[in-house]
């Protein structure tokens, strides 16, 4: 019955999401909406990983309450070295929100935020 999902990160400027997800996270635009124009949203690969970015004023059409920022979810992300990762996204002026630490698990994490303030977890496993 159900297929999949996908988290849609609401953004007031998508090209400026769409610029820091696919030029800096390296994920693969998949699908835009409208095709020709300015973006009112957009999908987006990492691997076997979706997300799509949407503006506000596409989610207010959609008939549900006008989306406001804020921390309501984490995106992780897999990296092969968090570390490494951690200081690429810190040389592109990426907000560095805690500095890469091995937890408890066993795995080095990290956090960014993205231009619209979304927590960001870059994590990796000890090789």
């Amino acid at each position: 019955m159900f297929l999949s999902s996908f988290p849609s990160l609401y953004t007031v400027d998508i090209n400026r999401s769409l610029a820091f997800y696919r030029d800096l996270l390296e994920f693969e635009e998949t699908f835009r909406f409208p095709d020709k124009g300015e973006p009112e949203h957009v999908e987006l690969r990492l691997g076997n990983s979706l997300i799509a970015l949407t503006t506000y004023e596409a989610a207010k059409e959609g008939s549900v309450s006008a989306p406001t920022p804020g921390h309501p979810f984490e995106l992780t992300i897999w990296a092969e070295d968090a570390n490494q990762a951690i200081d690429r996204l810190r040389t592109a002026e990426v907000p560095v929100i805690i500095e890469p630490k091995v937890h408890k698990a066993g795995i080095t994490r990290a956090y960014v935020s993205d231009p619209d303030g979304n927590w960001i977890a870059i994590v990796s496993r000890k090789k």
